[in-house]
């Protein structure tokens, strides 16, 4: 009887290992996409990406998945920087997803905020994470596209949360 709980529960977490594993690969993908897109703004304001890799951690918190969510988000800002990028956007990004994942882990324990609400909120974390973290690599100069970056990371995190809501929405997607 033993033998056949513990055979279930492997093959519970076996499959919640591959979604995780393609569910970094979306972000790996979906990430790699928006990079080749963000090099035509880099010139606008440096580092501005939509974030869609954060609606599917967005996804996971709001499920209630918090230990998926914190791996597929460490997992995925550890390949990403390994495969695409360099130790300072492996710092850069990592400061922000830490810090964003556990305000946007807080904040879905009120039933009055929305996905949008705490999409945003981790969005805008993410982003003064991230420059207080360029201010110590580069110099506290970085701070001075710091409102711009904000209203973009807002802008940036509802899109992500109307996203997140809309797929959300389609329960069969998301039920493992």
């Amino acid at each position: 009887m033993f033998a056949k709980q513990g055979n279930r529960r492997n093959r519970i977490d076996v499959k919640r290992l591959a979604i995780y594993a393609l569910l970094v690969s979306i972000c790996l993908i979906v990430g790699y996409l928006e990079n080749l897109l963000s090099i035509g703004l880099s010139w606008v304001v440096p580092g501005v990406k939509l974030g869609l890799s954060n609606a599917v951690v967005l996804i996971l918190v709001c499920r209630g998945d918090f230990k998926g969510a914190w791996a597929v988000n460490v997992v995925r800002i550890c390949l990403s920087a390994l495969l695409f990028g360099s130790p300072i956007s492996f710092l850069l990004s990592i400061s922000g997803g830490v810090v964003s994942t556990a305000v946007a882990c807080l904040l879905t324990r009120f039933k009055s905020v929305s996905a949008i609400g705490v999409s945003i909120a981790a969005a805008v974390t993410h982003n003064v994470f991230q420059l207080l973290a360029a201010s110590v690599v580069v110099g506290f100069g970085v701070m001075g596209i710091s409102p711009l970056l904000i209203a973009l990371g807002a802008v940036c995190g509802a899109f992500c949360g109307v996203l997140a809501l809309i797929i959300l929405k389609q329960e069969k997607i998301f039920k493992f």
